[in-house]
């Protein structure tokens, strides 16, 4: 069993049908938070996933909307008696902010003390101090500040691509190759320098090979509506397209 859960598939302007940032890549081995805006804690809870499971997050970047959930969720897990064992892992600039914030939040006793993993900025395998039973690996992202994307290969599962924030990038072109599923964002109508706009994020999927692309980062402001997205994302990418919506599951299947 494999599956990604949706908690958050806005942008930093949350409305009230999506909150900020935040994905679940629920497996055997347990549950990974990928990037940690909003309240993850609740989110987990409303969609029936246990975060005492919860055993890794990776961080994309640190924008606030992918980040500032983090220092409550570690008092919430503390609450909740997680058994404490959590890693936190992105790129150098996002780890200094992960920690600077939850030092910040001057949690004291109260909280989980997680472990703090840097990863190369320029990306490429991730090496856990535990097992997920997966390949993880990492590629920069264009973006307005440093931004990892990262690749999920499983088992017997399909392999897992979450894009992050980014503009057309070849490196994220790169990463997805033949992947099964690519979660990909879709802030904007037209184009915009560090984000994406339907025919970018479809052309990255169809240079990629992927199977399946979900759209998601959608802005109340800035996003097109959803008939008119798939429509254009159509004219380009040939295999299955979903739009993301929070409490979405999508199960990765073998492929």
């Amino acid at each position: 069993m494999s599956n990604l859960i949706v908690l958050g598939s806005g942008t930093a302007l949350p409305d009230a049908e999506r909150e900020n940032s935040g994905y679940v890549w629920q497996s055997a081995a347990g549950l990974v938070l990928l990037d940690c805006g909003g309240s993850p804690y609740r989110r987990m809870l409303k969609y029936g996933l246990d975060p005492r499971q919860l055993r890794a997050i990776f961080i994309s970047h640190n924008h606030p909307d992918h980040l500032m959930g983090l220092p409550s969720l570690l008092l919430h897990l503390w609450l909740a008696q997680h058994n404490g064992e959590l890693l936190v892992f992105g790129n150098s600039r996002t780890i200094a902010t992960a920690e600077a914030v939850v030092q910040a939040a001057d949690l004291g006793i109260h909280a989980i003390k997680p472990q703090f993993q840097t990863l190369d900025d320029a990306g490429g395998k991730v090496e856990l101090p535990f097992d997920l039973g997966a390949t993880l690996t990492t590629a920069p992202t264009y973006h307005s500040r440093p931004t990892l994307a990262l690749r999920i290969d499983q088992t017997g599962q399909g392999s897992l691509v979450y894009g992050a924030d980014s503009g057309p990038c070849a490196a994220l072109v790169e990463l997805s190759d033949h992947a099964h599923t690519l979660i990909h964002e879709c802030t904007v109508s037209t184009p915009f320098d560090t984000h994406s706009t339907p025919e970018q994020a479809a052309t990255t999927a169809q240079n990629a090979g992927v199977q399946r692309l979900i759209l998601t980062h959608y802005s109340p402001i800035n996003t097109a509506p959803e008939a008119e997205v798939l429509a254009r994302v159509a004219t380009i990418f040939k295999g299955e397209v979903l739009i993301a919506y929070d409490g979405a599951v999508f199960a990765l299947d073998a492929g």
